[in-house]
């Protein structure tokens, strides 16, 4: 499976998640009138890769946000099986661990289940915190956002459908943001 594939079916387990399909979402805040919503959200970042010796490409993504809860997504895929999960877990990163559990169906439509992909591991912060600012107009809001965004180390592996490999982590941070959306009036 390519990298693209693996990040559009990832995709849209995200929107799964977003909708709320696979369990309780958090609401986003709403502003009311002209009055902007201010919120505060600290979390992580965390995006890998790993190679199965029988099923290819296994791609990882790890969320938490204070405010919108904690997202997992894990994609298998190879040249003959193609499988997906995402979850919601009630804690993800905690005090240097993650473990996450992200039951699997195979993306081709079956039902059946696949079993569970298994994410654990450590991080830790790396150096100290940059500053971030992004402002942005969406969905009829101006948004401004600013904090920092800090680098994280990960040793993380995931056990999935028989096999146990290491994941790559290109992407891994942790973040402290305010955010202020203004309606657009």
């Amino acid at each position: 499976m390519t990298r693209n594939r693996m990040r559009a079916v990832a995709g849209a387990c995200a929107t799964l998640l977003a909708l709320g399909l696979t369990g309780a979402a958090q609401a986003a805040p709403r502003a009311s009138g002209t009055e902007p919503v201010i919120t505060y959200e600290k979390g992580h970042v965390v995006e890998c890769t790993a190679q199965l010796e029988r099923y290819g490409s296994v791609y990882v993504s790890l969320y938490s946000n204070s405010v919108y809860g904690n997202h997992t997504q894990v994609v298998v895929g190879g040249d003959e099986s193609e499988y997906a999960g995402a979850a919601q877990p009630a804690r993800l990163f905690h005090h240097g661990s993650i473990r996450t559990v992200v039951p699997l169906s195979p993306v081709d439509g079956r039902v059946e289940s696949a079993g569970s992909a298994v994410v654990h591991g450590r991080y830790a912060p790396v150096g100290e915190p940059t500053p971030y600012s992004d402002e942005t107009y969406d969905a009829g809001y101006h948004i401004v956002t600013t904090g920092t965004h800090q680098e994280i180390s990960t040793r993380l592996s995931v056990k999935v459908l028989g096999e146990k490999a290491p994941l790559q982590c290109d992407n891994a941070l942790a973040y402290d943001l305010k955010s202020t959306r203004t309606p657009v009036v």
